[in-house]
């Protein structure tokens, strides 16, 4: 870690911890240092020496956030040891656990999107089909025991030895488009996006994250990671939302207008997402 950023988390009043890619040794050089901060806060974003640092604030105790400090580097605690002994208390077998309960909350959420999908028409339909698809690689990583991180999700499912997961999870990124990964492609999705999130804290973060991918010619999972920010900005939107901004909406996630495949792929998305709630 570097020097900077170590004194840089001595500095914080409350315990810190590094979590996120860089603790796991799955980091790409764009990617920020998630330091978990022990206290309630707002998230922010600062830069420093030339490294990225994210400031996630997590008000309670480390335990009830197995996922997030599942693996950690532990950096400043208090005299109490307050931090560490939390940490302590997630065992392998607890953060497995813990995963797992997410993954399956994953694959429900996939259920609930598909399930929205009648309710609504073109471009709306197949945007709750991309959200279900991400949802259900998102929880198809969990359950395998990887705790999914959006940069690297992509690269999580390649690495992935589950021939269990392999057939649902191909049926996902047909969904997602991913073979549709081309530079004008990404190029007016990354736009849209930069419209849709230009409020957020971290949307720095992004565009960094996403020019590093474009210059080491790594489309897919370029598009793949757009795709999922958009994803994630735009569940949380109101339903008019989508239909007074049908076109920033459509842009954002690259969408088709091919009703009739949408359908057919929802049904194996569907059959998917079930049989995996059943192991």
């Amino acid at each position: 870690m570097p020097v900077a950023v170590r004194k840089f988390a001595d500095g914080i009043q409350h315990p810190v911890a590094l979590i996120g890619c860089r603790a796991t040794g799955m980091s790409l050089d764009c990617c920020e240092y998630d330091l978990a901060v022990l206290a309630p806060g707002a998230n922010q974003v600062v830069q420093l020496d030339g490294h990225t640092i994210e400031l996630l604030h997590f008000g309670g105790t480390a335990k009830s956030f197995a996922v997030e400090f599942g693996r950690t580097v532990m950096l400043k605690d208090t005299n109490k040891f307050v931090l560490s002994s939390a940490v302590k208390e997630i065992t392998p077998e607890k953060f497995q656990r813990a995963l797992a309960a997410a993954g399956k909350k994953s694959l429900i959420s996939s259920l609930f999107c598909q399930q929205k999908m009648r309710d609504v028409k073109l471009p709306a339909t197949a945007m709750w089909l991309k959200i279900a698809s991400y949802d259900f690689i998102e929880g198809m990583l969990a359950l395998s025991g990887s705790r999914p991180m959006p940069l690297h999700e992509l690269d999580q499912v390649r690495q992935a030895d589950s021939r269990s997961m392999a057939e649902g999870v191909e049926v996902a990124l047909d969904c997602i488009g991913v073979e549709r990964a081309t530079r004008p492609a990404i190029s007016r999705s990354i736009k849209a996006i930069k419209e849709l999130n230009s409020k957020d804290y971290d949307k720095d973060i992004f565009a960094s994250k996403v020019d590093h991918l474009l210059g080491k010619s790594m489309l897919a999972d370029c598009y793949y990671y757009a795709g999922r920010i958009a994803a994630k900005n735009l569940a949380g939107r109101p339903d008019p939302f989508y239909n007074r901004y049908s076109k920033l909406v459509q842009l954002a996630l690259d969408l088709s207008s091919d009703l009739q495949s949408l359908e057919k792929m929802q049904k194996k998305l569907f059959r998917a997402v079930n049989s995996a709630l059943k192991r």
